[in-house]
């Protein structure tokens, strides 16, 4: 059964969002190319703004990767809004209806649960329609975690050609990566107006991903954990396989 909790921030993100016509949530079937064991129950929460605040405070006081980051869209002409309202975190907890197991020839204990978490905190960028923002994905279930922080640049407001850094032996280096996966994931296994709205939803970055998430509902979510996962076997029982 899947919950969602929380709705304000996404239909405040899609009332700010510019020329577009509203459509209804729809949630479609995923179909992910691995087969994935029924799921007892699974829940996103759209996480309190304020807390993704504080939590990426933090973060960017101990995490060199973040700073870096940061410091990359400041260099690209972004200005740091140390708001609420300029960050935007969910998080996707799955239970399956039976332990998952390793499966034969790799280590690893038994899990019960995974839970995917992503926060965004975007930048102004008041000399540009170029749009910037910075994220961490992450992954956590039993004894495993995967974590990927990114810097994505949407060229003059074109989020589906996004271009996306990350942080390559204390390099800022450009990737087709984690989006690229993340999009491809949304055209192929989510409902026809989800995979529509990544190119009609407009706007800031967390505009369009309130956006992209009022229409797709739980289904942009679970690409995005997807494309965290990439086909580890620990994450791939509950948001299917993305191959980068």
């Amino acid at each position: 059964m899947l919950q969602f909790a929380g709705r304000e921030l996404v239909d405040d993100a899609v009332a700010r969002s510019r020329d577009l016509i509203p459509i209804r949530v729809t949630e479609g079937s995923l179909s992910m190319t691995t087969r994935q064991p029924e799921l007892r129950a699974e829940r996103i929460e759209l996480l309190d703004q304020g807390r993704v605040l504080r939590d990426l405070r933090d973060r960017a006081g101990r995490d060199d990767q973040l700073r870096m980051l940061s410091d990359e869209a400041q260099r690209r002409g972004g200005r740091l809004a140390d708001r609420p309202q300029n960050v935007f975190g969910y998080r996707h907890s799955f239970e399956p209806a039976r332990t998952i197991r390793a499966p034969r020839g790799e280590g690893g204990q038994d899990v019960a649960n995974a839970e995917f978490e992503i926060v965004v905190q975007e930048y102004d960028t008041p000399t540009s329609d170029n749009q910037l923002a910075v994220a961490i994905a992450s992954l956590r279930a039993g004894e495993n975690s995967a974590s990927y922080p990114l810097l994505l640049e949407a060229p003059a407001g074109n989020f589906v050609l996004s271009e996306e850094f990350v942080v390559v032996n204390d390099r800022i280096e450009p990737t087709e990566n984690w989006w690229t996966a993340v999009t491809g994931c949304i055209t192929r296994s989510c409902v026809t107006v989800c995979a529509q709205a990544l190119g009609t939803c407009r706007g800031s970055w967390i505009e369009y991903l309130g956006c992209v998430a009022w229409n797709c509902g739980g289904c942009w979510v679970k690409c995005a954990g997807c494309a965290t996962c990439n086909c580890s076997w620990w994450c791939s029982w509950a948001v299917g396989c993305c191959r980068q």
